[in-house]
């Protein structure tokens, strides 16, 4: 799927956790990318090429993006995550271990840890799971170049007055974390979250 018809389904949530926001660049991921065992993505084969008419095909490709809208929201509903723009908060023991893991890794680096720092890690790795589904699961470095760079919550954490150096390896650590998310909220998906990443910004 086109990553610019993706609907910015967690759009209130994220503005909340957005007007709280401050320039800021989350440490990196207690588990880097390189440091997870990433197999390549799988590829799925094509569809077979048997018809040339074009209605079929039309088809096809709307039931493809029904059956993703629908993945999304049961995907939503498992997360338990709010759309009414409050804040997130751990709730499922996935999540809880994520956001535990990641805090002692912060607070363990000599920062503070805030319920800011908690929602945002949370909206970046679920918004990443959002994009593989509307994906058909089909993660590779364009997916998460293409996300990075359309995605609200980057464009707010990152400081915009930085030089290109600092600013890029601010989106490093940025991706780190939210790749180390997709291994908690969407586990099927992390390794070619993780292959995309050790493409994009090496090991």
């Amino acid at each position: 799927m086109d990553l610019r018809l993706r609907p910015l389904v967690l759009w209130l949530t994220l503005v909340g956790v957005l007007l709280g926001a401050t320039a800021c660049i989350p440490l990196p991921s207690p588990r880097d990318a390189e440091s997870v065992a990433t197999p390549g993505p799988t590829t799925e084969e094509s569809p077979t090429e048997g018809s040339s008419s074009a209605a079929p095909d039309d088809d096809t490709d709307a039931d493809e993006l029904g059956d993703a809208f629908d993945e999304r929201e049961e995907f939503f509903r498992a997360q338990q995550l709010p759309m009414d723009g409050t804040p997130l908060v751990a709730v499922t023991p996935a999540q809880k271990q994520f956001i535990a893991e990641q805090r002692a890794y912060v607070e363990g680096q000599g920062a503070s840890w805030s319920a800011q720092d908690e929602s945002i890690t949370l909206a970046l790795a679920a918004d990443a799971c959002e994009t593989a589904i509307l994906s058909a699961h089909e993660v590779d470095a364009t997916t998460l170049q293409t996300h990075v760079d359309t995605s609200p919550l980057f464009a707010a954490i990152l400081p915009k007055d930085t030089d290109a150096a600092t600013r890029a390896a601010g989106e490093r650590n940025v991706a780190s974390v939210m790749i180390f998310g997709t291994s908690f909220l969407c586990p099927d998906d992390a390794p070619a979250w993780q292959a995309a990443y050790l493409e994009v910004y090496g090991g």
